[in-house]
């Protein structure tokens, strides 16, 4: 593998495990809020966070870049659970859907970064559309947190 296609696939591991943690937030975060209306927005949010991480994977597959480390992935996701549960525990519904709102500007930065690499047309495709899914459900969003203060 050169060094071009190390970073590359170095990146696009990085971008994998912010949505398998965006995932899991949504998934706690749907546990923690009081509101059921926001709690079924969670949980909506959940599984496309699911189905991205499942797309983003077989395009991975497709591209043959070999399996991260399972127990480095494994730490790392105790600790991601660590800090959300630690975070929704101690926090009410509006700081947790700012935390969101947060959460969600990070991580369509980091396809921004990953989408000035030159990527396979296939790949491009499939990041542009969930980035780009993101950031209509953003923009909804934040009337839709309004609404529900």
């Amino acid at each position: 593998m050169t060094e071009k296609d190390k970073t590359l696939c170095e990146e696009l591991k990085m971008l994998l495990v912010s949505l398998q943690e965006n995932e899991r937030g949504f998934m706690i975060a749907a546990i923690h809020t009081s509101k059921s209306e926001i709690k079924i927005f969670f949980h909506r949010k959940a599984l496309e966070s699911k189905e991205f991480v499942s797309e983003f994977k077989g395009e991975l597959d497709f591209l043959d870049y070999p399996e991260e480390d399972e127990q480095s992935i494994l730490a790392y996701a105790k600790e991601v659970w660590f800090d959300f549960n630690w975070f929704f525990s101690t926090c009410d519904d509006e700081k947790i859907l700012q935390k969101i709102i947060t959460d969600e500007q990070e991580i369509i930065k980091k396809y921004d970064a990953v989408l000035t690499l030159i990527l396979r047309p296939s790949t491009r495709v499939l990041l542009t559309l969930q980035k780009e899914c993101i950031e209509n459900d953003l923009n909804h969003n934040k009337i839709f947190f309004y609404y529900c203060k």
